[in-house]
């Protein structure tokens, strides 16, 4: 069985955080981390709109953890049982071979998965957009219905293959629509039989309004920036189906409509794991936690991220954000060290700063406690905070990097589907 002082699950904000913490606070010492991570890399999802849509290049939105986390334990897996009264977890690797641990100290920071519903069609028609990977394919899928749209002299396929539905108004969903509408717009320049006026972008919320936790004002911007751009916005709208690539929505003026992509971004659910280990949750499924970041009566186990319910200073329970799970892992880390006997524990006291959404175009919005900003400023105050939140200063300067190339030359509309994949050895030379 594999001794460890410390576990922390998840390689999200949250459990990257809370590893670094304590690689700073137990540095000299002989306590042993170990964090098991689905991957071998931390994808900052705050750029993964411009990794789709090729301002950024795909490879600059993840940070790999072992560079990142020199002195921490790694198993690429998941843990497949986990018993806190114990104290021990089995960890299945990416061989499918399974690791016994015993710990000390557990950092739970299992992360999301997407929450769907009984909607005929969806899982065999809609993509989702929460992975690198998923990025990557919407990028190609927009440059690949292109190629498929200038071929056809069929004018009511080509209006099918350019249909793109995106279902869900947060952030994930408005700054990906906007990025990848962006992207096609220049695309369609090197085309020569397809208009702008052959796509058609429609953003679904079930909501009045979108992006729920911004100032309404910068809500209502961004929705009239998407609507001059000939996005179709249904707000207080659901869709019901979409059986055979056919969007049927609620609302009854808005005829089926067929739609050569659907992506689904409307929303996340906490992990099972920390309910399925026995730790208390909430309606939601979220660990509730104290200000230190602990679970009430269990003084070995801590909490962040999106399946925690962590106290907001300002009362209520903090929104799941990249923000707010750094800082809520530094904290953990921190406490959990100062559990070792390495320095002093502290309690969270972080407020949001602000919220800022990008739109592609030089466009965004920000806000700023109780300011609000449109616009190129909002944009780029929006671009900056995001390269500030990237640990690392190589990856600071390779983004840098991308965003002024991007402005001196022409968008890169080249096509990742065929990379990395090798031809048959049969194929004619």
């Amino acid at each position: 069985m594999l001794q460890v002082d410390v576990l922390v699950v998840g390689g999200g904000f949250g459990g990257t955080a809370a590893a670094r913490a304590l690689e700073q606070r137990l540095a000299g010492r002989s306590e042993r981390v170990l964090l098991v991570a689905s991957e071998n890399f931390l994808t900052f999802t705050p750029l993964l709109p411009e990794a789709a849509s090729g301002t950024l290049e795909p490879r600059h939105a993840v940070l790999p953890l072992r560079q990142l986390l020199p002195r921490t334990e790694l198993i690429a897996g998941e843990v497949v049982v986990l018993d806190p009264a114990a104290r021990t977890a089995v960890v299945e690797d990416l061989n499918h071979e399974r690791h016994d641990v015993a710990y000390r100290t557990l950092v739970l920071s299992p992360g999301s998965v997407p929450q769907t519903f009984p909607i005929p069609g969806l899982l065999e028609h809609a993509v989702g957009f929460k992975t690198l990977a998923d990025a990557i394919w919407l990028r190609n899928r927009v440059l690949r219905q292109l190629e498929a749209a200038e071929s056809t002299d069929d004018l009511r396929l080509r209006r099918e293959l350019l249909t793109f539905t995106f279902v869900g108004g947060g952030y994930a969903g408005v700054e990906a629509l906007a990025e990848l509408e962006s992207l096609a717009r220049d695309a369609v320049r090197t085309y020569t039989r397809i208009r702008p006026s052959d796509f058609r972008w429609v953003l679904v919320e079930a909501t009045d309004a979108l992006l729920p936790g911004l100032d309404r004002r910068l809500a209502g911007y961004s929705e009239r920036q998407l609507r001059r751009r000939g996005v179709e916005v249904r707000l207080s709208t659901r869709m019901e189906s979409c059986e055979g690539g056919v969007v049927r929505l609620s609302d009854p003026t808005m005829a089926p409509y067929p739609s050569g992509t659907i992506v689904w971004t409307a929303g996340q659910r906490p992990s099972p794991l920390p309910a399925q280990a026995g730790l208390p949750t909430d309606e939601r499924g979220r660990v509730p936690v104290d200000e230190w970041m602990r679970v009430p009566g269990r003084p070995d186990v801590y909490a962040v991220g999106d399946a925690a319910a962590v106290p907001d200073p300002d009362g209520g329970l903090c929104p799941a954000t990249a923000q707010h799970a750094l800082r809520q892992g530094r904290i953990a880390g921190i406490n959990a060290a100062a559990g070792l006997g390495a320095g002093e524990e502290r309690p969270f006291r972080y407020r949001n700063r602000g919220l800022a959404v990008t739109l592609g175009k030089h466009q965004g919005t920000a806000q700023v406690k109780q300011l609000v900003f449109t616009g190129p400023l909002a944009w780029w105050m929006g671009r900056s905070y995001h390269l500030l939140m990237v640990p690392g200063l190589a990856r600071r300067l390779r983004i840098v990097t991308d965003w002024t190339l991007s402005v001196v030359f022409s968008r890169d509309v080249s096509q990742l589907g065929a990379l990395g994949r090798p031809s048959s050895l049969d194929s004619p030379s």
